[in-house]
């Protein structure tokens, strides 16, 4: 048997084989009738994750519930272009980029079987995190031999991801979810063509950049498969929604999920910021952002991200600062940064320093509910 995946796949109706792709690609096929549960020989051969062709219907779905006992991640192949939307993968994936992502599949599966000798010497929460945190490194490494420039991005992604949920003031378990997100963003990428991943935005067909967009869905797909990767698959996926709903699903507004927006402005702020044909000012990169405040991006995070990029290159605020809750700001304190009202005007410019007058003031703005603290200088 040639080293891959160890496939079990599910046979639909008038069906005799499975794509050629997918025989190419694993290391090994069982063949089951769809609507059939797993028997001894299939539990004999220990297949490490399940494929079927699409499309996917009540059908499809009754017959991943029949083997929902095996417990593996399942991908699914869309049989026309339309179809590969709302499946895992096109039908017409290279077998090169299928083997990869049968193997992460593979290795996302492979992480959580874990055993309660292998956690006896720790909490099992602190366990299954350890496991989530060495299979997102897992990832990460994937990313950055596919696209040298992942690592970089992802840091800056993730710094911009972090300060935004600082002063969202956001649960423990919302932040580390942003910040996964932040992390994997781009892993839908894996599946994409050389040519279409590494050709320059402008030379892109309009067909091919529709192909392009698709990265998020199969990134959510892919990690999605996990309970642990359930809410960061949600965030990936709608990353590239417009504010004013003329994105990809149309959502709007609060319609996209907070992270999803936070990523939104988060990977825009990068790419601006670090254009490959053009050294931008702090003032270009600003001005860039506002002319999407409203209709790209979510106002109040626009606001955030730019102040973001000003204390980010104030070494002096980067050293002496810390965040407090806007209901403690108190009389003395100094603000590190701008304030915004909920409408996108600036109440308070950074450097104020904070009156009695000026907190009776600041009361009485519509600050934005979401936003709950700000840095000052300590």
């Amino acid at each position: 048997m040639r080293q891959g995946a160890r496939i079990l796949y599910l046979l639909r109706s008038g069906e005799s084989r499975p794509p050629e792709s997918l025989i190419r690609a694993s290391g090994s096929i069982h063949l089951l009738r769809a609507g059939t549960g797993p028997d001894g020989p299939t539990r004999e051969y220990g297949p490490q994750l399940i494929a079927f062709r699409g499309p996917y219907d009540f059908d499809a779905r009754a017959a991943i519930e029949a083997v929902s006992s095996l417990e593996l991640p399942v991908l699914c192949f869309g049989e026309s272009r339309s179809e590969a939307l709302a499946a895992h993968v096109s039908e017409h994936i290279s077998v090169e980029d299928l083997r990869t992502v049968l193997d992460l599949l593979v290795s996302i599966s492979n992480s959580f079987q874990l055993s309660a000798t292998e956690c006896r010497a720790e909490d099992m929460g602190q366990c299954r995190g350890r496991v989530i945190e060495d299979l997102i490194r897992l990832l990460e490494h994937l990313l950055a031999l596919r696209i040298p420039e992942y690592p970089e991005r992802s840091e800056r992604i993730f710094e911009a991801s972090l300060w935004i949920g600082n002063h969202l003031c956001l649960p423990p378990h919302e932040l580390k979810d942003l910040l996964r997100a932040a992390r994997l963003r781009e892993i839908g990428k894996l599946g994409l063509p050389d040519k279409l991943l590494f050709t320059p935005l402008h030379e892109r067909t309009p067909d091919e950049q529709q192909s392009y967009d698709r990265y998020p869905i199969l990134g959510a797909r892919v990690i999605g498969e996990l309970p642990a990767f359930r809410n960061v698959a949600h965030m990936i996926e709608n990353q590239l929604e417009n504010f004013d709903g003329s994105g990809p699903a149309g959502l709007m507004a609060h319609q996209i999920p907070l992270g999803s927006r936070v990523l939104r402005v988060a990977s825009a702020f990068s790419t601006i910021l670090h254009s490959k044909d053009k050294a931008r000012s702090a003032a270009d990169v600003i001005s860039i952002l506002d002319k999407g405040r409203g209709s790209l991006y979510d106002p109040l995070l626009v606001k955030l991200v730019e102040n973001f990029h000003k204390v980010e290159n104030n070494e002096a605020y980067k050293k002496n600062t810390r965040w407090v809750r806007i209901a403690d700001l108190g009389e003395g304190m100094v603000l590190a940064e701008d304030m915004w009202s909920r409408t996108g005007m600036k109440i308070i410019p950074s450097g104020t320093r904070l009156t009695k007058h000026i907190l009776r003031i600041l009361a009485q703005f519509p600050i934005d509910p979401s936003l709950e603290a700000v840095q000052v200088v300590a």
